[in-house]
């Protein structure tokens, strides 16, 4: 019988994943973050920050990642996401990003920067109040 990987293990070597990805991918200030999603399906996606001249037209790496985990399986449950820079250091998500996630990924772990270099924290810890309390979850 094969035995299953930890959770603590998957969102490691998804981060391992993300830093490999921006290192190879990225370009100048247009590609610097990169963000990795785990599913319950076992899925895992890696997506990158689009950096516009006009920059309210710029998209966070989050959105990216939870973006194509949705379109290939809306019935699919987000159980991590993280973000890295292009040095692999450990990206907390902005606030927008943040109520995103409670919107796609309400009970998902989120990589955060700590002192021993990550933590993984329930989106809850991150968001004890939101824009929208008692939000419909899709």
């Amino acid at each position: 019988m094969k035995e299953s990987v930890s959770l603590d293990a998957r969102m490691r070597e998804a981060m391992s994943a993300a830093r490999d990805f921006i290192k190879h991918r990225q370009r100048g200030d247009w590609h610097s973050v990169a963000s990795v999603v785990l599913t319950s399906s076992g899925a895992r996606y890696i997506g990158m920050n689009l950096d516009s001249t006009l920059p309210r037209a710029s998209v966070c790496a989050e959105p990216v990642a939870i973006g194509m985990a949705m379109a290939a399986d809306p019935d699919d449950t987000v159980l991590f996401c993280g973000a890295v820079n292009r040095r692999g250091e450990v990206l907390p998500p902005c606030g927008p990003c943040r109520e995103l996630m409670l919107d796609y990924a309400p009970n998902a772990f989120v990589a955060v920067p700590d002192g021993e270099g990550m933590a993984f924290k329930p989106m809850a810890d991150l968001m004890p109040t939101a824009y929208k309390q008692g939000r419909r979850k899709p």
